[in-house]
């Protein structure tokens, strides 16, 4: 019931103003006869017309505030995304400088084979486009959160992005 409460609310007002506005033409504009029916067309065409419009107006506010809860909700969720990736950022981006110390030693020995240096290289760079590729997705379902992080698709020599995140 709460799925379409203002359209239940409307369509159980709706006798209520039918039974008012009979009230009102008996008792305050005299009509000769009580009717809950009106005799006169245009008198039931005005009743009719307002209420097919009240309860048009509640499944209207029904239908504008499931938009509006579902947008909330993806909004929330964008948020929790936001501040999950800023905080995996810092981490990362720490890691990775802290990493670097690494590296000046390594360059520093002369017995460190410089293919492990190479490939040290190589997976800081793939971190670091990683995590500029996950933290430029636009749309946030599981599909492009996992495909943006998926090692495979990175390009090492033209360092292309996929299409559906976008560039900076």
């Amino acid at each position: 019931m709460k799925k379409h409460f203002y359209t239940y609310v409307t369509i159980l007002l709706a006798p209520v103003l039918w039974f008012t506005d009979t009230t009102i033409d008996y008792f305050i504009f005299h009509e000769p006869d009580f009717e809950i029916i009106p005799s006169d067309l245009i008198e039931l065409w005005m009743r009719s017309t307002i209420i097919l419009l009240v309860i048009a107006f509640g499944i209207y506010v029904d239908y504008s505030s499931r938009k509006l809860l579902e947008k909330e909700k993806q909004l929330e969720a964008t948020r929790i995304y936001d501040s999950m990736l800023n905080a995996t950022q810092h981490i990362l981006n720490n890691l990775l400088n802290q990493m670097q110390l690494f590296r000046i030693e390594a360059q520093k020995s002369k017995d460190f084979d410089p293919e492990i240096t190479e490939l040290f290289n190589t997976s800081i760079e793939e971190a670091q486009v990683l995590i500029r590729r996950l933290s430029a997705v636009d749309t946030l379902d599981q599909k492009n959160i996992w495909a943006s992080v998926d090692p495979e698709s990175i390009d090492h020599t033209n360092k292309i992005e996929a299409p559906f995140i976008k560039q900076d």
